[in-house]
């Protein structure tokens, strides 16, 4: 019988046998597969008959996965070597691939788990390498000398980890570095001046692929009980061996009740559950009791009962719900019986987290590190060691000692190592015993250079030298790259494009399985640079270099060489010694590589026996997980395997991960939303099929399986939308209920709407699709909905476009969730708008592209609870051949409701009128309501004046004049919803409002905000540029504005423009009032695309005496030369008064609402002052125009 350490150390040190077709291929690819002109025809995969045996399937799924992890690099490498032909200029980045130039090694980092090659290179663009899908772990390349550009050359290496992760911060304007592991120790490049090129293909994640190959391999020596079923010889169902040896089963979890609430018959029925015959009695009857409805109780019974299990659970109706049921049962029957942990696998990082975070009521193991949740990160590996016994090692004495050898021979080797390295790129120059061992001159050479080493050096003790022997040619090297690489400047569009189509998010990392203990070992290990110090000059003219020297070095005495070749003699010298010693150096790269991977077996040997002492119950990890850490999880021997989202995950991850142990197969998921994605689109199609999933083939060929029945998410009217693709689907009653699922605010009772447009659609420069008009009226009607209070967070936007998604982003005013519908499977939320995109064009040629796919289609109009909202060109899909019997399903869906129009209904809650928008422009000022006067009373007893809004009156500013009497006699010069201001700016005042002076009770409602409050220093920063207008240097105010609906930021300027600018010019000569600018601000910054209003400050200085020094109250000392203005104030004053304590100044501008909540505006209002740019004087006439 096999030990655990002996199954880990089979899989860890794995090498294929020889011979034997695909099963001896290597895990990454061969530089013949990668120089080829085309690619091997991919074998067939039916997917609705049976296989004739394993071995024909195994080759078959092992040929397709292999050509679809291959081609897109293959064809990348092709490109460019078809371009370079050509004679053009070539800089590849694109969403194919991207060309990285200068690459030059720089040294080696023998990480403890293996050694890397850091390399330098040079990229056409500023790239941000800490959010950037380029050079991913695991992300292979291929890299040829510059000169060659792989016409014979190539070279295939795997990223080890990115610049950020090494800890180095680099400047976009330098060479970047990253870490790589060549693929072939023998292809390890160790030297610094051979220039290369890199290649890395956008199509695909290697790393998912790579260790699926490798499983496949195993499980074709090994056999399985559940072979039978994978080659679709066997459709019954049939109880597990475990099962049948042991059935009986505890499955009380299934009656949720306790002592203190449940009644004694329901005591009595979950104890007679806890020791229950499954196979003898059947499944008991517990539809009455359970919290499980009929259908997911079919579902479990058939998880827990069955060697292959197949549950489909269409949209919303509790897959993952029924999953953790079923693994209560399992865990408790495990801990019954004493078997091994169960095994839980998800196609993406996210899916299982949210699956494990039901089960931390158990022991729970979370392989790999991608984990956001707090909770779930107690569950690693890292921390359970850590937490254990305070993360101290093993107590097994023979595996420290062999853990400790192990490390002493990594330490050896890397000696080695320094010392091959310390002869080729030591500080001094070459040695010649070095040269004379490597063969590279004779003994006679060697004489001579001893010889007359010692006549000009009597002391050097007969030790031969080159430093004599060169004399003026010795200088010494570095290798000249430039500091600033070659960029090309980009519009502002094609930056955001770029930032955004290759930017990082979570389901890049789906595949991602590196854990916290591999991470940190990656960061620890020594560094052996590769750099030469010192060489010799080349001789001017000389363009047969190497053949001078060798015809140089048939001579005898080295002295004989003529001194004007001498320097291209020593270089040869050179060359000829590193392409000695790379044969030796890569030899201790293997042998370094092979201590690495015993290591690693010992390390996964630890984590098996911590499993073991903490009795873990399920172990979690991801699709590419279950055959990264193969060798761990087949040592565990476990019985059972369940995969969550099994119908999106692709067939070979799933039967790669079939250790001989496992007896039974779980598949959850739902065959009809996404299918698993290839990198290689043709393969998707028939006879390959590489799309289909285990899942899916399994329906095809008649497998028993359970479909769940009642779904608890959608409104019927929604539901019924879904009734083709689902029929039969029944509501629960959670559904019905108006207080669950409520009508969405501001449209009546229109829950569901499609409307119809033909606006036309643009192609961007990565060939993605959007509709600017569409993308447009979907923003509006968003923004709508959030005036009517459905917060952002309730709100999604899909698209099957990531152009369109780009673009949404860029418009978009509130912070609600845009995202692909390929990315959004498994969530929902109570709004729903779906934006199609696609429109035939003038030419009326009926394209569709994605809308084509059902799977895809069935994900987008399943996500809504509440709200389900369609945008699109429906003429275009109706008319289209291969999407007209699709959508017209879903078309007949909203007409049978008679939810179908050229526009949308809006209903104002307070008047209940209805208002449609056919247009963007028929937006118009809508503020969430209709076009009726307000007509309510606000806090402060003024009447409003606006129109219909849906925004609450106590968050508006009152624009009213203020007629408050102050207690210095004088009447307010200020508006109601601004801090009171003296008229006469008497004394009197003054003094008060060093006081915190009340305000009388009609406005208390809408100053509870005072001005010292509001009082920030805060900078506006327009094109790069910080913009501060103040008017005396003493002090800094400023007011910071929010944003609100549209038509009252123009209703409170129309209603006192006049007003302030009278005010302000009776109080001094400048004149400040609102304006209004037709601009879009993104982050802050103004971007061409869309309008929006947003209210500036213009300060007019025209007709104004120079700046004086005149306080606005007794808070600012009187201490500025009348004369003097900002740019005169020495710096270091200037600072000095900056830094000063805020002081309360009068608000001339008040405290106006209206912009973005990003905008704010510096400005000091000093009473009789006239507005200054600070580092310059505001000459007489001069405006100062401040966006926000």
């Amino acid at each position: 019988m096999q030990t655990a350490f002996s199954i880990i150390e089979k899989h860890v040190c794995y090498r294929p046998a020889e011979g034997q077709g695909w099963k001896s291929m290597p895990e990454l690819p061969t530089s013949e597969e990668v120089l080829r002109k085309t690619s091997d025809d991919p074998p067939f995969n039916p997917v609705d008959l049976p296989w004739s045996s394993k071995h024909d399937y195994l080759a078959a799924q092992y040929g397709l996965l292999r050509l679809d992890a291959i081609e897109g690099l293959r064809f990348s490498v092709t490109r460019y070597v078809d371009t370079c032909r050509t004679g053009a200029r070539v800089i590849f980045d694109d969403e194919y691939c991207s060309v990285y130039d200068e690459v030059r090694v720089k040294g080696f980092f023998m990480a403890k788990i293996a050694p890397f090659s850091r390399v330098e290179f040079s990229t056409p663009y500023n790239v941000q390498w800490k959010t950037t899908k380029r050079l991913m772990d695991g992300t292979v390349v291929a890299l040829s000398t510059k000169k060659d550009n792989f016409r014979t050359i190539c070279k295939i290496a795997t990223v080890a980890q990115r610049p950020y992760a090494v800890g180095r911060d680099f400047d976009s304007t330098v060479a970047v570095a990253v870490d790589l592991i060549w693929a072939n120790p023998e292809d390890a490049v160790i030297d610094p001046a051979l220039e290369m090129v890199m290649i890395e293909s956008r199509n695909g994640y290697y790393e998912a692929s790579r260790h699926a190959m490798l499983g496949l391999q195993h499980v074709a020596e090994t056999s399985s009980p559940l072979d039978k079923y994978i080659i679709g010889a066997h459709t019954t169902d049939t109880v597990p061996e475990f099962i049948r040896d042991n059935s009986t089963m505890d499955l009380s979890s299934l009656v949720p009740v306790t002592a203190s609430n449940g009644s004694q018959a329901l005591l009595d029925v979950k104890e007679s559950l806890k020791n229950y015959d499954i196979v003898k009695k059947g499944f008991p009857a517990l539809e009455d009791v359970a919290v499980l409805d009929e259908s997911q109780l079919d579902g479990l019974h058939r998880i827990i009962s069955n060697e292959l299990a197949i549950v489909q659970g269409p949209p919303g109706t509790g897959k993952t719900f029924t999953s953790v049921q079923a693994l209560k049962v399992l865990v408790a029957n495990r801990r019954k019986h004493g078997g091994p942990p169960i095994i839980v696998a998800a196609h993406t990082n996210h899916a299982l987290d949210q699956l494990l975070t039901f089960c931390l009521e158990f022991e729970v193991l979370r392989l790999g590190g991608f984990t956001k949740s707090e909770d779930i990160k107690k569950c690693t590996v890292f921390e359970r060691q850590r937490a254990e016994r305070g993360g101290r090692q093993s107590d097994n004495k023979s595996r420290n000692i062999e853990k400790r050898r192990l490390e002493r021979r990594q330490k050896e080797l890397i000696q080695d190592l320094k010392i091959m390295q310390q002869d080729v790129f030591g500080k001094r120059l070459i040695d010649p015993d070095r040269l004379l061992e490597a063969a590279v001159i004779t003994q006679e050479q060697h004489e001579s250079l001893k010889i007359c080493s010692e006549a000009t050096n009597p002391l050097a003790f007969s030790t031969a030298s080159f430093e004599p022997w060169l004399g003026e040619s010795l200088v010494r090297m570095e290798i000249l790259r430039s500091a600033t690489q070659t960029r090309f400047e980009l519009d502002e569009d094609e930056l955001f494009k770029r930032e955004e189509e290759y930017k990082l998010d979570e389901n890049d990392l789906i595949h991602a399985a590196s854990d916290q203990e591999e991470e940190q070992l990656r960061i620890k290990g020594e560094w052996i640079p590769l750099e030469h110090v010192w060489s010799a000059k080349s001789a001017a003219g000389l363009s047969t270099s190497t053949r001078a020297a060798q015809r140089s070095l048939k001579e005898e005495n080295v002295y004989s060489i003529k001194k004007s070749i001498r320097g291209e003699v020593y270089r040869y010298l050179q060359t000829e010694l590193l392409r000695h010693t790379t044969r030796k150096f890569a030899s201790l790269l293997e042998q370094y590589n092979n201590v690495c991977k015993q290591l690693k077996a010992l390390t996964d040997l630890q984590k098996w026996e911590m499993v073991q002492r903490q009795k873990i119950d399920i172990v979690g990890c991801t699709m590419t997980g279950l055959a990264k850490y193969r060798g761990l999880l087949a040592a565990l021997q476990p019985k059972s395997l369940l995969v969550e989202e099994a119908a999106e995950t692709r067939e070979v991850d799933i039967v790669s991960a079939l250790y001989p142990s496992i007896q039974q197969l779980i598949l959850i998921g739902d065959h009809q939303q996404l299918q698993p994605k290839c990198n290689i689109l043709w393969l998707a199609s028939h006879p390959f099929n590489f799309t289909v999933s285990l899942f899916e083939r399994f329906v095809n060929l008649r497998m028993q399986y359970t479909m769940l029945r009642q779904q608890r998410r959608m409104k019927p009217e929604l539901r019924q939308i879904l009734d083709p693709f689902y029929p039969g689907l029944l509501d629960h009653p959670v559904v019905l209920s108006p207080e669950s699922r409520p009508d969405i605010p501001g449209m009546g009772d229109k829950c569901s709407w499609l409307f119809h447009h033909e606006w036309p659609e643009e192609t961007s420069s990565d060939s993605s699709k959007f509709n600017r008009e569409e993308a447009r009226m979907i923003t509006h009607f968003a923004s709508y909905l959030v005036k009517n209070d459905t917060p952002p967070a309730k709100i999604t936007i899909l698209t099957f476009y990531n152009g369109q998604r780009m673009l949404l982003n860029k418009i978009k005013e509130y912070e609600y969730k845009i995202a692909t519908v390929d990315s959004y499977q498994g969530e929902e939320n109570d709004v729903v708008i779906l934006s199609l995109v696609r429109s035939p064009g003038e030419y009326r040629r009926w394209r569709c592209g994605f809308l084509e796919d059902k799977h895809r289609a069935v994900v987008a109009i399943s996500r809504a609870r509440r709200g389900f909202y369609v945008f699109g060109n429906f003429l275009n899909v109706l008319n289209s051949q291969s999407a007209q019997s699709l959508w017209a399903e879903i078309w007949n869906g909203f007409a049978h409701q008679k939810r179908i129009e050229e526009g949308i209904p809006l209903t104002c809650k307070a008047h209940h009128n209805v208002i449609w928008v056919r247009t963007v422009d028929d937006w118009g000022d809508n503020a969430g309501g209709c076009d009726e006067p307000c007509g309510q009373t606000r806090p402060c007893g003024h009447p409003c004046t606006l129109k219909c809004h849906q925004t609450d009156h106590s968050r508006l500013r009152c624009s009213q004049p203020c007629l408050e009497k102050l207690p210095c006699g004088h009447g307010c010069q200020n508006f109601c919803s601004q801090v009171c201001a003296c008229s006469h700016d008497c004394a009197a005042f003054r003094a008060l409002s060093d006081g915190n002076m009340a305000v009388g009770p009609s406005k208390s409602a809408n100053t509870s905000m005072s001005l010292v409050q509001r009082m920030h220093n805060i900078s506006l920063e327009e094109d790069s540029k910080s913009i501060r207008a103040v008017i005396q240097p003493s002090t800094r105010a400023s007011v910071r504005w929010r944003r609100l609906p549209t038509n009252i930021q123009r209703h409170d300027a129309n209603l006192h423009r006049g007003q302030t600018s009278q005010t302000a010019q009776k109080a001094s000569n400048t004149n400040i009032r609102d304006t209004y600018q037709q601009t879009t601000l993104v982050n802050g910054r103004r971007s061409n695309l869309g309008p929006r209003n947003v209210r500036a400050i213009q300060a007019n200085t025209s007709h104004c005496e120079p700046p004086r020094a005149k306080a606005a109250s007794p808070a600012i000392p009187d201490t500025t030369d009348p004369q003097k203005n900002a740019s005169q104030v020495p710096a270091a004053q200037r600072q000095q008064k900056t830094n000063s304590s805020p002081a309360r100044v009068p608000d001339l501008l008040g405290d106006l609402d209206g912009v973005a909540s990003s905008g704010c505006v510096v400005v000091n209002c000093a009473v009789g002052e006239a507005p200054i740019v600070v580092g310059r004087p505001a000459p007489e006439g001069e405006e100062l125009l401040i966006e926000l």
